[in-house]
């Protein structure tokens, strides 16, 4: 059986998984870069656009516990300002256009804690942003539809049932 862009991605990134470091991060940019490429003719990816599911989980690492999903988003859906707690996250665009805009929380003369925008950025086919601990971000669906990578740490589940994942609110 040949292989594809996807056994591809899996072999490589298990190879290269050395946890949270700069050689993860710049080997994992690029592999998911590359996995994003991938041209619609490859089965699998066909059968996601067909598709259009908010999730589907491509791969768990057993041993190392990080994890490939696929994420389809609709034109215009909002998620809030969030961070991952003590997980870290590659966003991949696979087809269309997502805003990401970042925040820092802030405390002011007063005590008072708000959210600082640094500014939004577009993410477009082919490219790919990381978010490391602790970092807040949000996301807005810019295109008809947005097909995804995203490359987690860990299950954010636990992060979020743990009370490390937080969405903020305005």
């Amino acid at each position: 059986m040949k292989n594809n862009a996807l056994d591809n991605f899996i072999t490589s990134i298990k190879g290269s998984w050395t946890g949270l470091n700069s050689e993860t991060i710049i080997k994992g940019r690029k592999l998911l870069e590359q996995l994003a490429k991938t041209p619609i003719s490859e089965s699998w990816l066909a059968d996601l656009h067909h598709k259009k599911q908010e999730s589907v989980e491509l791969y768990r690492d057993q041993n190392q516990g990080f994890i490939l999903l696929a994420h389809v988003e609709m034109q215009g859906n909002y998620r809030v300002p969030h961070n991952h707690g003590a997980g870290w996250v590659f966003y991949a665009v696979q087809h269309g256009a997502m805003e990401m805009s970042t925040y820092s929380q802030v405390t002011d003369r007063t005590g008072k804690s708000l959210l600082v925008s640094r500014g939004a950025n577009d993410l477009n086919t082919g490219e790919c942003n990381v978010y490391l601990p602790d970092d807040i971000h949000d996301t807005k669906c810019l295109s008809d539809y947005v097909l995804m990578f995203r490359l987690t740490s860990c299950d954010f589940k636990g992060e979020k049932s743990e009370g490390r994942l937080v969405e903020y609110t305005n």
